[in-house]
């Protein structure tokens, strides 16, 4: 084997084994006489990468099986027959079989952007001609949905103490928990008011704030809080809320997490909610007008 081909196999290899936590298939073993697949298979892996149309499968024994012939699969959907697949031996470790096909027939997709959830067959001939089938379920990229948030129109803000605004967001993602990568909350400040005390820390603290685009920082991200449903799941996040006097804010040690500013602002700020998921699709909701007042 060349060494173009040992670095191929290894990195299919290393790549399945990076997306296993989040690919991994409950097998339902077709044969209940049988308990072949939980004495000989170590691992089962299916992904498909709808940005390219790529079906990636992953079989690994647990030891070299000498008799098999072959392997072989089908991707249906109410039992129709979509696409058919055929395993191959792996050279890096004889164990491993592996397939990496182009979904694509005619410049057209085989699998539907209306279908999520398809089944897949695995079928195992043996040298004897008998066969060991099992089966598992495929899911493609599916967009991931805001379907419902908790922000107040109203915030009343404190002469003194800082204050926390809770916001909950409600996603819904039919690829599963494991497929969501973010939730985020950007903010766009449609005006805030200036200052009408004198201008000790911002010179220019008396001037209103407007802004043309959102902001948003790294931190602006969501808890998990937990799931509702098996698709649907609740995430929230505290925002700390300055006071009208501008007082920093200390941790219990005393140590500054904000520093003092001149005043605490009130006006009008618009947030936005987005979600991305680890397949690269997003789902986001702005226009969400939120008045700060004293």
């Amino acid at each position: 084997m060349d060494l173009y081909c040992f670095k191929l196999n290894l990195l299919f290899l290393l790549s399945f084994i990076f997306i296993s936590c989040e690919s991994m298939e409950i097998i339902e073993d077709q044969n209940n006489n049988s308990d072949f697949y939980y004495n000989n298979v170590s691992a089962f892996y299916n992904h498909f990468d709808g940005d390219n149309q790529i079906l990636s499968v992953y079989l690994e024994f647990l030891d070299y099986i000498d008799n098999i012939e072959s392997i072989s699969g089908t991707i249906k959907n109410n039992d129709e027959v979509l696409y058919n697949f055929d395993f191959v031996n792996l050279d890096l470790n004889s164990n491993v079989f592996i397939v990496e096909d182009i979904l694509i027939n005619n410049n057209q997709p085989i699998l539907s952007d209306n279908i999520y959830l398809y089944d897949m067959d695995i079928n195992i001939l043996f040298t004897d001609e008998t066969i060991y089938s099992f089966s598992s379920e495929l899911t493609t990229p599916i967009d991931p949905d805001i379907i419902d948030y908790i922000i107040p129109e109203n915030f009343q803000i404190d002469s003194t103490e800082w204050k926390s605004l809770l916001i909950n967001v409600e996603i819904k993602d039919l690829n599963g928990f494991s497929n969501i990568q973010s939730v985020k909350y950007e903010i766009k400040r449609i005006l805030l008011n200036g200052c009408i005390n004198d201008c000790i820390i911002d010179n220019n603290c008396n001037e209103d704030i407007v802004d043309e685009n959102y902001s948003s920082d790294d931190t602006w991200a969501f808890d998990y809080i937990e799931s509702i449903t098996d698709s649907t799941y609740n995430y929230s996040k505290e925002i700390l809320i300055r006071p009208l006097d501008g007082s920093a804010l200390y941790d219990d040690d005393g140590n500054i997490i904000f520093s003092a500013s001149d005043c605490g602002r009130t006006g009008i700020i618009e947030f936005k909610l987005v979600v991305f998921d680890k397949d690269g699709l997003s789902d986001e909701i702005d226009n969400i007008l939120m008045e700060i007042t004293q």
